[in-house]
Formats: C-alpha cells, structure tokens, sequence
C-alpha cells in the first residue's frame, strides 16, 4: 500500500511558504495595478533621496475596449488564378499589416478571410479615430520597383524657402509659448497637456515622461533641461522654451535626487614609455616623476593654468589648459578620482599616478549632483530637409512589378541553400539586363510599398529573364521574400465595403461593465465557497485573488491585447479554478468519511483529485489550441486569455491551494475539525 504524506509542517516552514504566497501575491498585484506601490515609491523616494523606480505596466486593450475603426475590404482576385489565391492574399494581409504599422496603431489586427469566392480582409486599429488617412494608405495597390543608387546631391535652399522655414518655425515657437502658458497656469494639468499635444506617440503614452536626467559629462542638450530643473522646487514648470535644433521644448521638473557631488578641474600630465594609457614618450618612468615633482614644488593655483601650457604632455593643453569640465564621480580613472573628490577646492593636489602617467590637478569647483525627473511637451521644429527633402540613395528605374512573372523559393545546385528565383517577361528581361549591366558590383534595391525589401549585389550582367536572389537566408525569409515579391508582382486591388467606428466612451463603458461583473461574480463565488466549504473554502477565495492578480500580471508582460471576449475567456477561466478546487474540496469530504486523520484525509484527497483537474485542464488547453489556430482573431482573444487562465488555474490548484490547506492543517485550527469539513466529533 502507498503510504499518504502527512502535512504536518513546523512553525518555520508555516512562515517560510506563507511569506512566499504573500511575496507573489504583492509582486503580481503590483505589476498589474503599479499606481499605489508607484506613489509610496515616490513618497519613499522624496523622503529619503532614494533612487527607486516605478513601475510602468499597462494592458493592451483592443478595438472594442480603446475605441478605433474596423475596416473591410474585398479583394478582387480576378486577374489571378485560383491556385494562386491564398499566396496572394497573404502577400496583401503582409503589406496591409506594414503600412498599418507606419501609423503607430498599437496591436493592431490584420486578417484574411474567404467566403465562398470572395476573399476579404478585416483590420481593426484600435485607437485610431481618423479613419480617412488609414483608408488611403490601406486602399493603394502593392507597388514593387526596381531601383538603382541615385548620384543626385543635395541642394541649398533658395531665399524663398528660407524665408518659408523661418516663418514655420516663428509660428512653431508660438505654438510652444502658448503651451507654456498653459503649463504655468495649471502645472498641475501638465500631464495631460503633455498626453495630449506632444510630438510622438511614445511621448503622449508617457505624459512626457522622459525619466531622470543625470549628469551627462558631454553637456548635451538633456544637461541644460536637468540644470534648469534642480534648480526649481519639483512640481514647477521651469519658465523658459528650451530650443533645439530639431524641436522646442516646454518642461516640468516632477522630482529632484541628490546624486553625490560634480567637480570642476584641470590637470597637468607628465607621460612615460610603457604607460598603460597608451600616450606615445621616449621618456623614462623615473624622469617623468622627477619632472612631475619639480613641478609641484612650482605649482600654485595662480600659475597652474601656465604650467599645464608650458608642460603638460596631454594632446591640446596649450589651448584647454588642461580644463576637463565638470565630471562626476564614474568618469575618471580610479587614482584620479580618489584623489580630486577628497581635495579642498582651490587647491593643487599631490602627485597622482594613473594608467596614464603621472597628475596634478587643480580642484576649481564643487557642486551638488543632482537627477531631475521631467516630462516635456515638445514642439517639432520644421526642417530644412521638410521643404527640400534631401536626394534619395536610390532612383527609380522603368523595371518594376508589372514585368515580373514570378518569384519562387528555389535552391542553389551547388550549396543547396535557398534562393529567390525571378522571372520576367520579354520587357522586364531587356529592361533587367540593361540594369544588370549598368551595375556591375552595385546594389540593386528592390522595393515594395516604398520600403526596401532586398538589396542584392550584381555579379554580372543577366540577360534571358532569370535571377536568383542568394544569400544568408534561412528557408523562412527566403518564403517570405517570394511571397512579397509575388504580392507586388501580383497586384490585387481592394475595396472598402465596409466602416466601423468604435468610440473611447463606448469601450470605457463595456471595460466598466465587464470589471464589474467579474467583481459580482467573484463576490458570489467566494460566499459560495465559504458557506458550502468553511476553512477550504475561504483557502480558494485567497487562491483565487491570487489568480487574478496572476493573471492580470500575465496578461500584461505576454502581452495580451484585451478585448470584451478576451475577458469573457478570463470570467470563464475563474470558473474552472473554482472547479479545481471543489474537485478536491469533495474528494476531502469522502476521505474524511473513513478513518483517517485530517492530514491524512488532505493528501489523499490530493492525490485521487489530480488526475480529474489534470485531465480537465489539458481538454481546455486542447481546445484553446484549436480555437487560436483556426479562428478569428476575437475568438483567439477569447482563446488566448483561457489558455493562459487554465495554465494559471493549474499552478493556484495544485500549488497555492494545497499549500495553503497545508498550512493551515499544521496550525492550531486542526483542533475544530468541523471547520474541515470533517463532521466526525
């Protein structure tokens, strides 16, 4: 007979799994809904000059969640043969998907389906409400060219376009004045400001958010915004326009950090032969000290700057006196530091040695380092290169899609890698030679929709039609550049039959409603369990609450693009996880009715329990499969967030719950056995 594990468990071990369900509890609640750790570690971080993260975690909501447009088109595939239907419409679905990506939709879908004979395609970009400028960009025919290395230069701009680009940016600056305005009235609406009327899309995401700014040695521009900002109390927008050649910039200092101390120096060196620094003397190590020391005794902060022209071996010191600027602790050598940030200021240090040879430094100033946090709005300046765009790198040429016949995965005879083969008609073929040969040694960039797709070298004039495309390519990408040669080759035009727009307030309400659904539903749950199971009962709602925190926390990091069926599948998943746990909840109840005792009873109800949750959770997992792989993209939302709600469910039934009845069966309350749901006396 198998012999049944007991749990009973020491004080020590109690604590231990106790405090590690809490640990994963607080770490995955906290990456799902970061806004309350967040704002303790901002306090914790101004109290204490802390140098803490947040965290920065979101869940991709779809197009019925966010709002957006769902657009349809038909494809007319009349002009193509049968056979060559699925390849084609997976190079269209390709090429959709790229010039989707160019409008910064987030997650956006893209999908292929066939109707009888009508293949159509359905995109859906959440948080887009401009549907206009998606239907032409979508609505265009694949484009595939032919193109060779452009020797055109770049030209100035005459006096009129000067004059155009100063009046846009006159204009730009008002723009940015007016936003400052703004922001000095209400810094506390800053963030919204910023979410609202910044340049980028990444910019709005964040409010402007654009971390801490350090100390940065080289003085860039992000040095002038983090000096104006230590220079505030934080939560001041900083009353000035920081302009930069490519933008002007409006900031807000959100926090200040102490960050040790900034030097200003100057040093004088005296190199040798050998020195690890790899500076080039003849002379000695031992000539160099005497030298190094007899200028010591001369050295005064009055004369340093002299002695450092007259002597010092550093590239350029007769010009920059051995000025280094101000640095931080981390951008020298380890001697040198040492030794400047232990120096009073105004004084001239001792000898120093260094890789580089031997120093005396000048300590001119001191000051705090200091980190910023800031969020900016930026105001895009217009460029010259907006009013004459520089030359392209390539130029087109009379070869393009209309002249290829085909593209097919093909396999060099002699290496057996994969290849592109091409064909092309009697034109291309003329055309294709002539280009061969004009380039022999050069690229010949192939592009479709405007964006390069190969770039091969030309070995040797073609004629006849045929090339390969060779290369470094797996199978994969060489299928994957046939096929969207073969969607260029193969134009398939396609027409908007139908719009949908999705509003923000719409999507607001059905999160609403769907948030608090599960929240009734949960609620019912739990005073189910507790009422029908007691102790175990109340041990699955815990379990439970750390499912769902599991499962936001997953849905983020994967991540899952949320969608009301995607949170249908995750309502469906709690479901099963209570199933788990009443399988064994029952099992409990059985046992208990024989001899054994109650640790006894639990493993045993443990382990007749498993193979039922085991084999109802792989079924699942078998459908979820099925239903991600030959669906549409709402039911794979639906599918996907089961999958991962069944996968999480197995961890909380089989770990989380078993250990928290353990726990609780190696405490003091084993002594009520009716809260057990042990009816023995």
């Amino acid at each position: 007979m198998k012999s049944s594990k007991t749990s009973t468990l020491s004080r020590k071990t109690v604590v231990q799994r106790t405090l590690w369900l809490v640990l994963l509890f607080i770490v995955a609640g906290s990456y799902a809904y970061p806004a309350p750790l967040n704002s303790a570690i901002t306090a914790f971080n101004g109290a204490t000059k802390a140098k803490i993260p947040t965290i920065n975690s979101s869940f991709a909501l779809g197009l019925d969640l966010q709002g957006g447009t769902s657009l349809e088109y038909e494809a007319d595939l009349s002009k193509i043969p049968a056979t060559e239907h699925s390849d084609a419409m997976a190079g269209v679905r390709d090429v959709i998907e790229r010039r989707v990506n160019t409008l910064g939709v987030s997650e956006p879908i893209v999908q292929v389906a066939q109707a009888g004979d009508a293949w159509r395609v359905q995109v859906e970009l959440a948080g887009i409400d401009n549907a206009k400028d998606a239907i032409k960009l979508i609505g265009e025919t694949p484009i595939l060219e032919f193109k060779e290395q452009s020797t055109e230069q770049a030209r100035d701009l005459t006096e009129e376009e000067k004059k155009q680009l100063a009046e846009k940016n006159a204009n730009e600056r008002k723009v940015a004045e007016e936003f400052l305005a703004k922001a000095k009235a209400d810094p506390a609406g800053f963030e919204a400001l910023a979410r609202e009327n910044n340049a980028t899309a990444d910019l709005k995401n964040k409010a402007g958010d654009i971390g801490e700014l350090a100390f940065d040695y080289n003085e860039g521009p992000n040095e002038v915004i983090r000096l104006a900002a230590i220079a505030v109390a934080p939560g001041t927008v900083i009353d000035r326009i920081f302009e930069q050649p490519e933008a002007f910039i409006i900031a807000k200092a959100d926090s200040v950090t102490d960050n040790g101390s900034e030097i200003k120096a100057s040093h004088l060196l005296i190199t040798y032969a050998g020195n690890e620094g790899g500076l080039v003397s003849t002379t000695t190590k031992d000539e160099a000290r005497a030298k190094i020391d007899a200028l010591k005794q001369q050295a005064t902060p009055e004369n340093f700057k002299d002695l450092v022209r007259q002597n010092s071996v550093e590239p350029n010191a007769s010009s920059t006196a051995g000025d280094l600027g101000w640095f931080a602790k981390g951008d020298m050598v380890e001697a040198f530091e040492n030794t400047v940030f232990g120096q009073e200021k105004g004084t001239v240090s001792e000898v120093v040695e260094s890789p580089f040879g031997f120093h005396l430094i000048l300590k001119e100033d001191e000051r705090p380092s200091k980190k910023a946090g800031v969020r900016v709005i930026v105001v895009q300046k217009t460029q010259s290169t907006d009013i004459v765009p520089p030359p392209s790198e390539w130029k087109s040429t009379q070869l393009t899609g209309k002249q290829l016949k085909s593209a097919v995965v093909d396999f060099d005879q002699q290496m057996s890698q994969p290849q592109v083969a091409l064909q092309f008609d009697d034109e291309g073929a003329k055309l294709f030679g002539e280009l061969t040969k004009a380039n022999i040694g050069k690229p010949i960039a192939i592009f479709l929709d405007g964006e390069p797709i190969s770039t091969p070298v030309v070995n040797q004039e073609i004629q006849g039609g045929r090339a390969v495309i060779s290369g470094s390519m797996s199978i994969e990408e060489t299928k994957i550049l046939a096929r969207r040669l073969q969607a260029g080759a193969l134009p398939v035009p396609v027409t908007l039959v139908s719009q949908q727009s999705v509003g923000a307030t719409l999507g607001a309400d059905s999160v609403n409603a769907s948030v608090m659904a599960g929240l009734w539903g949960f609620l019912l749950v739990a005073i189910f369990m507790i009422l029908m199971y007691r102790i175990p009962g109340l041990i699955a709602v815990v379990a439970l609450a750390l499912y769902a925190a599991l499962n936001a926390a997953a849905f983020i990091a994967i991540p899952v693009t949320l969608t009301l069926a995607g949170i249908a599948g995750f309502i469906l998943s709690i479901g099963i996880a209570v199933d788990a746990n009443i399988l064994q909840f029952e099992r409990l109840k059985e046992e208990l009715k024989t001899s054994k005792t109650l640790p006894q009873a639990l493993e045993e109800a443990f382990t007749r329990a498993w193979p039922s949750i085991r084999d109802g959770h792989v079924t699942v997992l078998i459908s979820c499969a099925v239903l991600f792989g030959f669906s549409s993209s709402i039911i794979k939302g639906f599918a996907l967030t089961l999958a991962v709600g069944i996968v999480l469910s197995l961890f909380t039934a089989v770990v989380v719950t078993r250990s928290l009845l353990r726990i609780v069966v190696g405490t003091s309350l084993k002594k009520y056995p009716s809260l057990f749901l042990d009816k023995r006396s």
